[in-house]
């Protein structure tokens, strides 16, 4: 544990940075207050140890404030950095020069000038490019008007007249490789095809949005993108090669160190790129060398140095998860792999331990993001590592032979094809496994049991009684885990539901299924809720999908079905809908701006179109009002969006079928309704979606009005989501904080 010398005080340093960031009024006075509290922490530490070794809680005392104390001294380069970046004036400047490090927006840049001016800070700004009225390329200066703003303490940008010069050297010469692998390639059959150029130069254009999900849900995202991973594969085959010509250590040093070089150039050198070839190198250090301590404190100095020069990194996932499953990978890949090896071979312990030790981590942040675990990702990750650096290498091998003879690059690229396609087939077959997206408890809980398994496993092993702490960590997350399964296991009793009412906050989301079609009528506020409930209620596929209107409580969730759609059903499209329309388009679905007298046949259900008529123009009134029914029964289902009484009004006159077994409240329970067509469809069971907000939602007068027809009103901010069952015996109501009744 004498690695933790430097990693602790370098995290609380971080911790201060990434508190701070949002605030870079308060970064200047921040790095005075800790530069004035080091000083004191550190004479209490050195008093405490003065009192002797007999007290041991002294030594404790002493050793913490001593970390607090560098932490304190650390912390005050990084904020300063910090501060030196907000304190660049570059919303004054009417032009901008600028060296572009992405090849399409958003791209990183170098900020090099200001209104013909070379900055005068020692290390350029680095700012985020949003926007450019011009096509990009790595390496090349680009000079123009652009406005610019802060986010944190990183500066954003959006230009408009650009002009953009031709790459620099350093550059230019990998462009024709990155494009000759691309054409090499693009004949290439099947997911493997998609995948290739990712695997082998982190270029995902050509990965659609079903591979990108199964990729996300097996795990093996990291795997696509150009990770320490992949770094490392690309340093160690260098390495080897340069052995297997017997080259002394020193040659096989230098030939991996320009192999890696290149490599950055090659993938864009973007700050992601770099940080992950220089947590690369730290962990083949720790791993080659087996000095697991030496490579932590490598790592933590890393960790510093890329903050230093990178201050916005601070509150990056990205980054945060660079970093932890490269200290994962060198504190606890061989100690697990060891600890399985009594049970395992030890090559079969030691492909295990590697995702394991990255996975655990990684968890708290990647639950914090999405409160989910993939049970299958190890698993995954154990079938599809070993193909990896396969296609990787023949990847890279094609790139480079692009240029130079393009018919040995295509060969390659079908080498490279086959170990390419067996990873994109294991995330397309895992992703369709049960326990391939399990739930986890949301933050801050989840967060907390994430960390608790880590803190197991670190403690366990500290005290050298890993597997004590592996079983520890195991009975949290089961724990954990059967916490956030509860309401799905709940949801067995009432296993025949026809509809669901998701918990989406102050949205609204409503799931209709039989005969195996599904439907979904809105996505609400947010991705992560409606992911979540669908999960629950065991939805992965929507094959309609119905968005009233595009405001945000309607359709902000929608992105989290991308992929997933056959059929998207939507009002009229003004500027802020056409993106999502077009990203929903691109995962496959078929669109139909809808107008009353439309229908879709889905099996045995039918949806019916009642409103918009005419060319409305996008808004509430012009929500989709759809009724659901399957043939031989009783009306099902009526959803009314955000129409306001005119416009209810207009669609009773226009004609409303009636009755109906359930109705979908209009615009969440606001008092803005018609009693008239509430009596005329006298629904059984009368659905609010919900949550905390300003609005006064749902109002008593609504609520009322649908007790006065006959109806019982239930609201997902009281019960959650609400699934039922609806039969010629009536209907009977699940709800996820409840339970079922009749």
């Amino acid at each position: 544990m004498r690695d933790l010398r430097l990693a602790l005080p370098v995290g609380m340093a971080w911790a201060v940075l990434a508190a701070l960031s949002q605030h870079p009024e308060a970064l200047g006075p921040a790095a005075a207050v800790c530069g004035l509290t080091a000083g004191p922490l550190l004479l209490g530490a050195s008093l405490l140890s003065a009192r002797g070794t007999s007290a041991r809680g002294s030594e404790h005392a002493a050793a913490l404030l001593r970390s607090a104390a560098v932490g304190a001294g650390l912390a005050v380069p990084l904020l300063a950095a910090a501060d030196a970046v907000t304190g660049v004036p570059l919303d004054d400047c009417d032009a901008l020069a600028l060296l572009v490090l992405g090849g399409a927006t958003p791209a990183e840049v170098l900020v090099t000038g200001c209104d013909g001016r070379a900055l005068t800070a020692g290390v350029p700004p680095s700012a985020l490019l949003l926007r450019a009225e011009a096509s990009l390329a790595i390496g090349a200066t680009a000079v123009g008007a652009c406005d610019a703003w802060l986010d944190g303490p990183r500066w954003l940008l959006t230009c408009a007249e650009v002009e953009v010069a031709e790459p620099a050297a350093w550059a230019a010469w990998a462009t024709p490789l990155r494009d000759g692998l691309l054409l090499a390639s693009e004949r290439l059959p099947g997911a493997g095809g998609q995948l290739l150029p990712g695997l082998a130069i982190g270029d995902e254009r050509r990965i659609g949005p079903a591979l990108e999900t199964a990729m996300l849900d097996a795990g093996l995202s990291h795997l696509t993108a150009v990770s320490g991973a992949n770094c490392v594969i690309v340093v160690g085959a260098a390495f080897h090669a340069a052995a297997a010509l017997g080259a002394r250590r020193s040659a096989r040093v230098a030939v991996a160190g320009a192999a890696l070089a290149g490599f950055v150039l090659l993938v864009t050198p973007e700050p992601s790129v770099v940080r992950a070839a220089t947590m690369a190198a730290i962990a083949l250090v720790g791993l080659v060398t087996g000095r697991r301590a030496g490579a932590v404190a490598l790592l933590s100095l890393a960790v510093l140095l890329v903050l230093a020069l990178q201050p916005h990194l601070a509150t990056s996932a990205g980054f945060a998860l660079s970093a932890l499953a490269t200290c994962g990978l060198v504190v606890h890949a061989r100690p697990i792999a060891a600890a399985l090896s009594r049970v395992l071979p030890m090559p079969v312990a030691a492909l295990i331990a590697v995702p394991a030790a990255a996975q655990l981590w990684c968890l708290p942040v990647l639950v914090g993001l999405d409160a989910r675990v993939s049970l299958v990702a190890v698993l995954a990750n154990l079938l599809a590592g070993p193909a990896a650096p396969l296609a990787t290498i023949a990847g890279l091998a094609a790139c480079l032979a692009a240029p130079l003879a393009p018919a040995v690059a295509v060969g390659l690229a079908w080498v490279a094809w086959l170990p390419a396609s067996w990873i994109a087939q294991v995330a397309l077959l895992a992703q369709q496994l049960p326990a391939a997206q399990s739930p986890w408890p949301a933050a801050p809980w989840g967060v907390a049991a994430a960390s608790a398994m880590l803190v197991a496993v670190v403690f366990g092993h500290a005290s050298h009684r890993l597997g004590r702490g592996l079983v520890v960590a195991l009975g949290v997350a089961l724990v954990a885990g059967g916490c956030a399964a509860w309401p799905a296991v709940r949801l067995g009793s009432l296993a025949d539901w026809r509809i669901a009412q998701c918990d989406v906050g102050q949205g609204s989301a409503t799931v209709v299924r039989s005969g195996g079609a599904t439907v979904l009528v809105d996505a609400g506020r947010e991705p992560g809720p409606i992911d979540r409930c669908l999960r629950m209620l065991g939805v992965s596929r929507i094959d309609l999908l119905v968005l009233t209107h595009f405001d945000v409580d309607h359709a902000g969730g929608a992105p989290a079905v991308a992929g997933r759609v056959g059929t998207l059903v939507h009002g009229p499209v003004d500027e802020r809908a056409a993106p999502l329309v077009a990203e929903l388009v691109a995962g496959g679905a078929t669109p139909h701006e809808a107008r009353r007298g439309d229908a879709w046949q889905l099996g045995e259900v039918r949806v019916d179109a009642l409103w918009p008529i005419g060319d409305p123009k996008p808004g509430n009134d012009a929500s989709v009002a759809v009724t659901i029914d399957l043939p031989g029964t009783r009306l099902e289902l009526v959803v009314l969006g955000d129409l306001s009484a005119e416009a209810q009004s207009r669609l009773l006159r226009a004609g409303v079928p009636g009755p109906a077994s359930v109705v979908v409240v209009a615009h969440h329970g606001s008092a803005d309704q018609l009693p008239a067509l509430y009596r005329r469809l006298s629904g059984a069971v009368g659905l609010v979606g919900v949550g905390p907000n300003d609005y006064g939602h749902p109002t008593d007068a609504a609520l009322r009005l649908v007790r006065d027809t006959g109806g019982m009103p239930l609201r997902t901010d009281e019960l959650g989501t609400i699934a039922l069952a609806v039969d010629d015996a009536g209907v009977r109501v699940w709800s996820e904080r409840v339970g079922g009744s009749p």
